[in-house]
């Protein structure tokens, strides 16, 4: 009887061990994560909450709560910032402390102020940190804390046919409130290597907006597209969803002539597009100023 009694309470022991200690899973589960300086509630791996863990009917509420808020805000008369000709473009935050990479084209004719919308609802401003006319990029360090940051692939391997992906606001008639995805091919570089033809529906909008492989990382930076009447004139031929980018070695020197701290990988993780443009829509921004 004693050696009964007591295997019955070890046991009751372990069992109370086990119920007290964390498991591996749950450090690793996915929380509603309440970031009270940005103002959003976002799913996070519960280790990387930096803000306030909510149930999922808080969450659902302050969700529903700033989606007014933002619908009251559309409602109000219009401030200075949606007055008169305006321009937009696209760009990419590259590190965390809010350096966005954009086109030199795309800011070039702000006349006061450069505004920048992130997808999580942040609003502010930017300077002109550096710009280089000759490749068309600029880089501006905004008033924002980076979503996540744009991650880039060295060496870029692609081959012709490759799988590409190019994320932004590109202009359909109106300006895009939300950032797409345009899913396409790679051509080929050019001669020198310093810009990427694309086989991708590239339209006013989508300047200055990373060009992801099939891993998500950034191999190039949108900046032009094909100018497929003046081509039909000229040549007779019909060439449609032709985009051009600045390559990352090319991109690449002008951030390590900013000191910019940048991340990139040689890794190659095939991903759906799907996954692709979940993990890259944080790290995009809407780049825009009045004309």
């Amino acid at each position: 009887m004693t050696f009964f009694f007591a295997l019955r309470r070890a046991s009751l022991l372990i069992l109370l061990t086990l119920l007290a200690t964390p498991s591996v899973a749950s450090q690793h589960s996915v929380v509603q994560c309440y970031d009270k300086k940005r103002n959003t509630v976002q799913p996070r791996l519960a280790e990387n909450c930096q803000g306030d863990v909510l149930s999922d009917a808080e969450a659902k509420r302050i969700k529903a709560k700033l989606h007014r808020e933002r619908v009251k805000r559309a409602m109000q008369p219009k401030s200075e910032r949606h007055q008169g000709p305006r321009g937009h473009g696209t760009g990419f935050f590259v590190t965390r402390d809010g350096l966005v990479v954009t086109n030199n084209h795309v800011i070039a004719a702000c006349k006061k102020v450069i505004w920048i919308d992130t997808t999580d609802g942040q609003q502010g401003t930017a300077t002109i940190v550096g710009t280089d006319k000759a490749n068309d990029l600029a880089l501006l360090k905004t008033t924002l804390a980076a979503p996540a940051i744009a991650k880039f692939r060295t060496p870029v391997t692609i081959g012709q046919g490759g799988e590409i992906s190019v994320i932004g606001y590109g202009t359909h008639k109106l300006a895009p409130i939300r950032p797409k995805l345009v899913a396409g091919t790679f051509d080929a570089p050019n001669s020198n290597g310093t810009r990427l033809k694309m086989s991708v529906a590239v339209r006013p909008g989508n300047s200055g907006g990373p060009v992801l492989d099939a891993s998500g990382h950034v191999i190039g930076v949108v900046y032009a597209q094909l100018n497929t009447p003046a081509v039909f004139k000229k040549h007779g031929r019909l060439i449609l969803d032709r985009g051009f980018a600045i390559s990352n070695p090319v991109a690449l020197r002008f951030l390590e002539s900013h000191d910019v701290d940048y991340s990139s990988t040689a890794k190659d993780d095939p991903r759906p597009r799907e996954t692709i443009f979940k993990q890259a829509k944080p790290f995009i921004a809407r780049v825009s100023c009045p004309r």
